[in-house]
Protein backbone atom coordinates (compact mmCIF):
# COMPACT_ATOMS: atom_id res chain seq x y z
CA UNK A 1 0.00 0.00 0.00
CA UNK A 2 1.56 3.31 -1.07
CA UNK A 3 0.57 6.59 1.43
CA UNK A 4 0.22 9.72 0.90
CA UNK A 5 2.16 12.22 2.09
CA UNK A 6 0.16 13.01 5.50
CA UNK A 7 -0.46 9.28 5.54
CA UNK A 8 3.26 8.31 5.59
CA UNK A 9 3.79 11.97 8.54
CA UNK A 10 1.00 9.98 10.61
CA UNK A 11 2.46 6.39 10.59
CA UNK A 12 5.89 7.84 11.22
CA UNK A 13 4.69 8.07 14.44
CA UNK A 14 2.62 5.09 14.68
CA UNK A 15 3.65 2.57 12.33
CA UNK A 16 7.36 4.24 10.48
CA UNK A 17 7.82 0.34 8.76
CA UNK A 18 4.76 1.77 6.44
CA UNK A 19 6.22 4.80 5.82
CA UNK A 20 9.49 3.92 4.70
CA UNK A 21 7.83 1.08 2.81
CA UNK A 22 6.08 3.62 0.90
CA UNK A 23 9.19 5.46 -0.08
CA UNK A 24 10.64 5.79 -3.70
CA UNK A 25 13.32 7.13 -5.91
CA UNK A 26 11.76 10.49 -6.09
CA UNK A 27 12.62 13.93 -4.60
CA UNK A 28 10.53 14.07 -1.87
CA UNK A 29 13.74 15.04 0.50
CA UNK A 30 13.76 18.60 -0.71
CA UNK A 31 10.33 19.20 0.05
CA UNK A 32 10.93 17.33 3.66
CA UNK A 33 14.38 19.57 4.06
CA UNK A 34 12.11 22.22 3.60
CA UNK A 35 9.90 21.56 5.97
CA UNK A 36 12.25 20.51 8.98
CA UNK A 37 14.03 23.93 7.81
CA UNK A 38 11.11 26.84 8.31
CA UNK A 39 10.39 24.50 11.53
CA UNK A 40 13.54 25.29 12.75
CA UNK A 41 13.89 28.94 12.05
CA UNK A 42 10.14 29.54 13.54
CA UNK A 43 10.88 27.54 15.99
CA UNK A 44 14.34 29.80 16.75
CA UNK A 45 12.44 32.90 16.72
CA UNK A 46 10.56 32.87 20.25
CA UNK A 47 14.02 31.51 21.61
CA UNK A 48 16.12 33.74 19.63
CA UNK A 49 17.52 36.38 22.58
CA UNK A 50 17.75 33.15 24.66
CA UNK A 51 20.16 31.40 22.35
CA UNK A 52 22.21 34.60 22.25
CA UNK A 53 22.71 34.86 25.59
CA UNK A 54 23.66 31.17 26.06
CA UNK A 55 26.42 31.40 23.16
CA UNK A 56 27.77 34.56 24.01
CA UNK A 57 28.47 33.19 27.79
CA UNK A 58 29.95 30.15 26.34
CA UNK A 59 32.49 31.97 23.87
CA UNK A 60 33.15 34.64 26.93
CA UNK A 61 34.60 31.84 29.05
CA UNK A 62 36.23 30.12 26.61
CA UNK A 63 37.81 33.77 25.79
CA UNK A 64 38.39 34.32 29.46
CA UNK A 65 40.83 30.80 29.28
CA UNK A 66 42.84 32.48 26.53
CA UNK A 67 45.64 34.47 27.93
CA UNK A 68 47.23 35.32 24.64
CA UNK A 69 43.71 37.49 23.85
CA UNK A 70 43.92 41.10 24.74
CA UNK A 71 41.03 43.11 26.50
CA UNK A 72 40.63 45.09 23.27
CA UNK A 73 40.39 41.06 21.01
CA UNK A 74 38.23 39.79 23.03
CA UNK A 75 35.63 42.44 22.96
CA UNK A 76 35.63 42.71 18.97
CA UNK A 77 35.09 38.89 18.79
CA UNK A 78 32.24 39.48 20.96
CA UNK A 79 30.73 42.39 19.24
CA UNK A 80 31.35 40.20 15.81
CA UNK A 81 29.66 37.50 16.89
CA UNK A 82 26.17 39.82 18.23
CA UNK A 83 26.38 41.44 14.78
CA UNK A 84 25.74 37.83 13.47
CA UNK A 85 23.08 37.09 15.59
CA UNK A 86 21.22 40.03 14.15
CA UNK A 87 22.11 39.50 10.42
CA UNK A 88 19.08 38.12 8.75
CA UNK A 89 21.91 35.70 6.57
CA UNK A 90 22.63 34.01 9.59
CA UNK A 91 19.51 32.15 9.68
CA UNK A 92 20.74 30.21 6.32
CA UNK A 93 23.18 28.49 7.62
CA UNK A 94 20.33 26.30 9.14
CA UNK A 95 18.85 24.81 5.97
CA UNK A 96 22.11 24.78 4.53
CA UNK A 97 23.75 22.96 7.82
CA UNK A 98 20.42 20.57 7.30
CA UNK A 99 21.05 19.43 3.55
CA UNK A 100 25.05 18.19 4.48
CA UNK A 101 23.42 16.48 6.63
CA UNK A 102 20.87 14.66 5.37
CA UNK A 103 22.92 14.26 2.22
CA UNK A 104 26.28 12.82 4.65
CA UNK A 105 23.80 11.26 7.14
CA UNK A 106 22.00 8.97 4.41
CA UNK A 107 25.15 7.84 2.58
CA UNK A 108 26.33 6.32 5.79
CA UNK A 109 22.80 4.64 6.09
CA UNK A 110 23.16 3.53 2.60
CA UNK A 111 26.51 1.94 3.16
CA UNK A 112 25.31 0.39 6.47
CA UNK A 113 21.99 -1.46 4.53
CA UNK A 114 23.97 -2.15 1.38
CA UNK A 115 27.73 -3.04 2.48
CA UNK A 116 27.28 -4.29 5.95
CA UNK A 117 23.82 -5.51 6.03
CA UNK A 118 23.81 -6.80 2.37
CA UNK A 119 20.87 -4.81 0.95
CA UNK A 120 20.38 -3.57 -2.38
CA UNK A 121 18.94 -0.60 -2.26
CA UNK A 122 19.47 2.85 -3.84
CA UNK A 123 20.79 6.88 -2.72
CA UNK A 124 17.69 8.48 -3.51
CA UNK A 125 15.01 6.48 -1.43
CA UNK A 126 17.52 6.00 1.72
CA UNK A 127 17.45 9.78 1.49
CA UNK A 128 14.03 10.57 1.55
CA UNK A 129 13.99 7.85 4.65
CA UNK A 130 16.12 9.87 6.31
CA UNK A 131 14.49 13.25 5.44
CA UNK A 132 11.21 11.23 7.01
CA UNK A 133 12.94 11.08 10.08
CA UNK A 134 13.81 14.51 10.44
CA UNK A 135 10.21 15.35 10.65
CA UNK A 136 10.37 14.58 14.14
CA UNK A 137 11.32 18.38 14.68
CA UNK A 138 8.24 19.39 14.43
CA UNK A 139 7.09 17.70 17.56
CA UNK A 140 10.68 18.48 18.82
CA UNK A 141 9.94 21.96 18.34
CA UNK A 142 6.53 21.82 20.07
CA UNK A 143 8.58 20.18 22.87
CA UNK A 144 11.55 22.07 23.45
CA UNK A 145 10.97 25.29 22.47
CA UNK A 146 8.22 26.16 25.66
CA UNK A 147 10.78 24.50 27.92
CA UNK A 148 13.40 26.57 27.04
CA UNK A 149 11.15 29.96 27.29
CA UNK A 150 9.71 28.36 30.97
CA UNK A 151 13.39 28.05 31.77
CA UNK A 152 14.71 31.18 30.18
CA UNK A 153 18.10 29.41 29.46
CA UNK A 154 19.21 26.29 26.39
CA UNK A 155 20.10 24.37 29.24
CA UNK A 156 17.12 21.85 28.80
CA UNK A 157 17.79 18.47 28.52
CA UNK A 158 15.69 15.66 27.53
CA UNK A 159 17.66 12.97 28.72
CA UNK A 160 21.01 12.25 30.14
CA UNK A 161 22.14 15.70 29.41
CA UNK A 162 20.40 16.35 32.89
CA UNK A 163 22.97 14.15 34.96
CA UNK A 164 25.81 17.26 34.07
CA UNK A 165 27.12 19.94 36.13
CA UNK A 166 29.42 23.09 35.54
CA UNK A 167 32.17 20.80 36.66
CA UNK A 168 31.47 18.11 34.44
CA UNK A 169 33.72 17.85 31.26
CA UNK A 170 33.14 19.24 27.95
CA UNK A 171 33.83 15.35 26.55
CA UNK A 172 31.29 13.98 29.02
CA UNK A 173 29.45 16.83 28.73
CA UNK A 174 28.62 16.17 24.92
CA UNK A 175 28.27 12.36 25.52
CA UNK A 176 25.45 12.93 28.02
CA UNK A 177 23.93 15.39 25.82
CA UNK A 178 23.42 13.02 22.88
CA UNK A 179 21.38 10.77 24.68
CA UNK A 180 18.49 12.74 24.69
CA UNK A 181 15.09 11.47 23.50
CA UNK A 182 14.16 12.96 20.02
CA UNK A 183 17.73 12.30 19.27
CA UNK A 184 17.58 8.63 20.20
CA UNK A 185 14.32 8.49 18.49
CA UNK A 186 15.81 9.02 15.08
CA UNK A 187 18.51 7.01 15.53
CA UNK A 188 15.40 4.05 15.78
CA UNK A 189 13.44 5.67 12.78
CA UNK A 190 16.78 5.82 10.89
CA UNK A 191 17.48 2.01 11.54
CA UNK A 192 14.12 0.91 10.51
CA UNK A 193 14.43 2.66 7.59
CA UNK A 194 17.50 0.50 6.89
CA UNK A 195 15.96 -2.67 7.75
CA UNK A 196 12.59 -1.72 5.50
CA UNK A 197 14.99 -0.64 2.35
CA UNK A 198 17.55 -2.99 3.23
CA UNK A 199 15.31 -5.74 3.59
CA UNK A 200 16.98 -6.68 6.43
CA UNK A 201 16.64 -8.21 10.20
CA UNK A 202 15.55 -5.56 12.61
CA UNK A 203 18.00 -6.25 15.40
CA UNK A 204 20.85 -6.17 12.98
CA UNK A 205 20.05 -3.05 11.69
CA UNK A 206 19.56 -0.80 14.73
CA UNK A 207 22.97 -2.54 16.41
CA UNK A 208 24.59 -1.22 13.21
CA UNK A 209 22.48 2.02 13.12
CA UNK A 210 23.31 2.89 16.71
CA UNK A 211 27.11 1.85 16.10
CA UNK A 212 27.14 4.62 14.05
CA UNK A 213 25.81 6.85 15.94
CA UNK A 214 27.23 6.10 18.91
CA UNK A 215 30.84 6.19 16.90
CA UNK A 216 29.86 10.21 16.23
CA UNK A 217 29.34 10.97 19.18
CA UNK A 218 32.34 9.97 20.82
CA UNK A 219 34.11 12.01 17.77
CA UNK A 220 31.97 15.20 18.52
CA UNK A 221 33.04 14.23 22.46
CA UNK A 222 36.25 14.37 21.26
CA UNK A 223 36.53 17.28 19.20
CA UNK A 224 34.56 19.39 22.11
CA UNK A 225 37.57 19.40 24.49
CA UNK A 226 39.40 21.10 21.36
CA UNK A 227 36.46 23.59 21.40
CA UNK A 228 34.97 22.72 18.11
CA UNK A 229 31.14 21.98 18.24
CA UNK A 230 29.60 20.18 15.17
CA UNK A 231 25.44 20.41 15.72
CA UNK A 232 24.81 17.05 14.15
Amino acid sequence: ERLGFFGKFWNLFVDPRKTFASINGGHEWVILWLVISAVSIAGYYPIKDIVKAGQMETVEKNLAKNDAITPEQRQEILDGIEENFENPIYLLFVPLSQVVVLLFVAAILLFIANILLGGSTNYLPMLNAYAWTGMLAILGTLVVVPLVMAKGSMDVSLGLGVLATEDTGPFVKKVLSSFEFFGLWQVWLSSVAVSVLGKAPTGKSFAAVFAAWLLWVLVQGGLSTLGVNLGM
